[in-house]
């Protein structure tokens, strides 16, 4: 029976075969959209659960409140990780990771692309990488040991045995206590392998031994680990809520008797971690909500794929009447005339499940892309991967079928036997609701499109306060202690018109500290309480190089002596924090007054005008610029890295330079380089990414949709080709029969927009809600969304239309 079922669906589907491309093309994109969607949401989920019970690790970070804001971290003090396990029965073991910032060398081969991290030697008691080669157990416990992932490896030594291997690291420390790097031979004692699934990611571990200096030092408690993060395991049977409380003892007894400061630690489970407030990651990678928003966008794009066989089958469906009525009359009951139906429709499914396959391999390179992943191929034969996706190619067979087999298999033999007319008048209905459906999901997709792009080119055309044009910003690193007189070596390049030495380029300003007004003590503290600040380190250049506006006063100045230790210029949204009143007169008010910055006494020199050193997301906060900071605790250089303003139209050739003048400099050190537009773009990497992954699926979902309605356009043309005969013989011209059978396509799409409108509209609205500056998104840009819509709309019927409306009269007449 199931053969014979088989047999008659493939000359059905051979009998169309312009129905039966449109169908399989259209479920083919849908599904290869589903598909690939389906694989990133399933990716993400899947994050760091290949650990043996991962329910038992997790991630100690700490958090502190702001102006009301809550921040999050996983830096907290270095010796964090041993002392949990010294003091605390829950803790089995604890690791602590630091990163390893200085180049790799692997005999005369030098990489500083790979990611390097000192561990403890307890590592791989909680973490469960997959053993490769080496001896896990001990890899770890002496200084000059390390562990390579197996790509490190491979990269590395090739096809050669990397256990007992070497390669040098350079040891760091002078940014703090200005002394050059060492370089340090290291073995390579074990090999394990870095799913793509795993958060904590490396090339290369180095025992923390290697650097006692670093891990172990008296001042440790007072240091935090710049990108490092501390994990524990569990002993068997603790809960996360047993494990917070003795955390948050810890954080009392232990943490704050050592730093004299409180604390407050949170328990991160690792199951979650990837999706925690501590956890970043770029683009749109780890954010819970757009799974969900993906996961939506895939259903939609499969249901639009769904709905165009639901649409095309029941329109065929006045076609097939008199086959069903036959086979009534000879005794085919109506499970049997079901069962028929929804085999043409799994039959066309899994042809269009061959070819959805293709599709997603060939779209993995784009898809990678878009999106920030590394799939390819193999994935498709993890697991039960390929089963799962046949399964749901099956079930989309069934779900689209379904519908159709009723209204064909639920006719009555006599009716249909004298009647070519359609099975039931409401299906006409239902394919209009259908269409409507469609063309309201695309319309949406494509009006948040245009949302997100009118934001972006609202951001990138905005005006920011400084010109960060050809403004490149070199990390010092190692060199910090003598900026002054890498400053003046990078001003001898012929290109380089002004440099500036500093802690925080726009984009990348991190230190906030609290003002208070000393000269109106002590009401002045209860009338205006203390001000959080955004705290800049930076020599009188910075400025220049940026082209900073003053308002009142003056800048930093070399010539006097003060303001290397006492001056700091403010931005106006300071002087009117500050109380100082409102607009140029605040600004005026606020010179000579003396403020508690990062060191006491403070005097305000000058006011800038406000500039973005910050995402649009939030609005212009206080900022302070200073020279130095002469606070005696401090005894790190303040001046990390240096801006040069350009004046080239050879740009890649001048930083090749400047690289050379930086190997002269620190030949062991890589040179670190970006243009300050780069930190802004990244920024709003989000938001691109965003913008371009709506942009294509929209396009795929409106291509689905119009496939759909070339269907139901060419069955429309075709069932009403003697009309179309009888009006052009009677005088109809060719575009009233245009208008006449494109007429109902519009009305849908209107009605399609005028449901999809308002809701995609307060959508964008929601979105734009996270920026403090934002574009006016209105009507304009829903009409020129819908217009769009309704052009592709007409677009896809108007050439079968047109095609109709052309026919010679004679032979449409004698059609039938």
């Amino acid at each position: 029976m199931t053969r014979n079922y088989l047999l008659v669906a493939l000359r059905g589907l051979r009998r169309q075969p312009g129905y039966t491309a449109l169908n399989v093309l259209g479920l083919a994109v849908g599904l290869a959209c589903f598909f690939l969607l389906g694989l990133y949401v399933r990716d993400e989920l899947t994050f760091d659960r290949f650990h043996n019970d991962v329910e038992q690790i997790y991630a100690v970070g700490t958090m502190w409140e702001i102006d009301g804001d809550t921040h999050y971290t996983t830096l907290v003090p270095v010796p964090t990780a041993p002392a949990l396990a010294e003091h605390l029965p829950e803790v089995a073991a604890s690791t602590r990771s630091g990163p390893v910032p200085i180049s790799v060398h692997v005999g005369a081969e030098r990489y500083d692309d790979q990611t390097r991290h000192y561990v403890d030697p307890r590592f791989f008691d909680v973490f469960d990488f997959p053993h490769v080669a080496g001896d896990l157990a001990t890899a770890l416990d002496a200084p000059d040991q390390a562990v390579l992932s197996a790509r490190a490896a491979q990269r590395y030594f090739g096809l050669a045995n990397p256990i007992g291997q070497t390669l040098t690291i350079q040891v760091e420390g002078s940014v703090f206590h200005n002394q050059p790097p060492v370089a340090r031979e290291v073995t390579i004692r074990a090999v394990v392998a870095v799913p793509r699934t795993s958060s904590f990611t490396f090339d290369l571990l180095v025992s923390s031994a290697t650097n006692a200096a670093r891990f172990d030092s008296p001042t440790a408690w007072n240091t935090v680990s710049s990108d490092g993060e501390t994990f524990v395991r569990l002993a068997p049977g603790v809960t996360k809520a047993q494990f917070q409380r003795t955390l948050d003892r810890f954080a009392t007894d232990v943490v704050y008797e050592r730093t004299q400061q409180e604390t407050i630690l949170r328990a991160v489970p690792l199951a979650d971690y990837y999706f925690s407030e501590y956890y970043s990651i770029e683009g749109l990678r780890g954010d819970a909500r757009y799974l969900t928003l993906f996961g939506g966008i895939a259903l939609l794009v499969l249901l639009i794929a769904l709905v165009n066989y639901v649409n095309l089958a029941t329109a065929q469906a006045a076609e097939r009447t008199r086959e069903v009525g036959v086979r009534k009359a000879i005794g085919a009951g109506r499970g049997q005339l079901m069962s028929q139906f929804l085999c043409e429709s799994v039959l066309l499914c899994l042809v269009a499940f061959v070819l959805a396959l293709v599709l997603v391999t060939v779209s993995f390179p784009g898809f990678n892309a878009l999106f920030g992943t590394t799939f390819n191929s193999s994935l498709l034969l993890e697991g039960a991967t390929l089963p799962v996706l046949l399964l749901c190619a099956l079930g989309a067979g069934l779900l689209a079928g379904i519908y159709p087999a009723l209204v064909l298999a639920w006719q009555r033999p006599m009716h249909v036997l004298r009647s070519r007319a359609t099975p039931h008048s409401g299906t006409a209905r239902l394919r209009k609701g259908l269409v409507v459906g469609q063309f309201a999901v695309t319309v949406t997709l494509l009006i948040g499109v245009a949302g997100i792009v009118q934001q972006l080119r609202f951001i990138q055309t905005a005006d920011l306060g400084f010109d960060g044009d050809q403004v490149l910003h070199v990390q010092l690193d190692v060199l910090a202690a003598q900026a002054s007189a890498v400053k003046a070596t990078f001003e001898q390049h012929p290109d380089v018109r002004v440099a500036s030495a500093t802690n925080a380029p726009p984009g990348q300003v991190w230190m906030r500290s609290q003002a208070v007004d000393f000269e109106h003590q002590p009401t002045a503290i209860d009338d205006h309480p203390p001000v959080t600040t955004w705290v800049v380190m930076a020599d009188p250049d910075f400025a220049e190089v940026l082209d900073l506006t003053l308002v009142a006063g003056r800048f930093l100045d070399d010539a006097v002596v003060s303001d290397a230790t006492r001056a700091v210029v403010i931005n106006e949204t300071a002087a009117r924090a500050y109380g100082w009143g409102e607009g140029d007169a605040a600004s005026a008010a606020a010179l000579g007054k003396t403020l508690s910055f990062v060191s006491p006494e403070s005097v305000i020199v000058g006011v800038v005008e406000d500039f973005h050193f910050g995402s649009m997301h939030a609005a212009i906060e206080p900022m302070g610029i200073r020279v130095d900071d002469p606070n005696p605790r401090v005894t790190w250089p303040m001046h990390t890295g240096l801006l040069l303003k350009l004046n080239t139209d050879e740009v890649l050739t001048t930083i090749g330079e400047l690289e050379i003048l930086w190997q002269s400099l620190a030949p062991d050190v890589a040179f670190e380089a970006a243009f300050v537009d780069a930190y802004y773009e990244q920024m709003y990497q989000s938001e691109v990414r965003l913008g371009r992954i709506l942009g294509v699926f929209a396009g795929l979902a409106i291509c689905v949709a119009c496939l759909g309605l070339i269907g139901l356009a060419a069955f429309t043309a075709q069932r009403r080709t003697k009309e179309i005969g009888v009006r052009k013989v009677l005088g109809a011209s060719v575009s009233s029969i245009l208008r006449l059978l494109t007429r109902d396509f519009v009305v849908l799409v209107v009605v399609a927009f005028v449901i999809a409108a308002p809701l995609a509209w307060w959508g964008v609205q929601q979105w734009l809600g996270g920026f403090a500056y934002r574009a006016e998104v209105g009507a304009g840009t829903v009409l020129l969304a819908g217009l769009a819509a309704l052009l592709l709309a007409l677009l896809a019927t108007g050439a079968l239309a047109w095609r109709a409306a052309r026919l010679n009269p004679v032979r449409a007449l004698r059609y039938e």
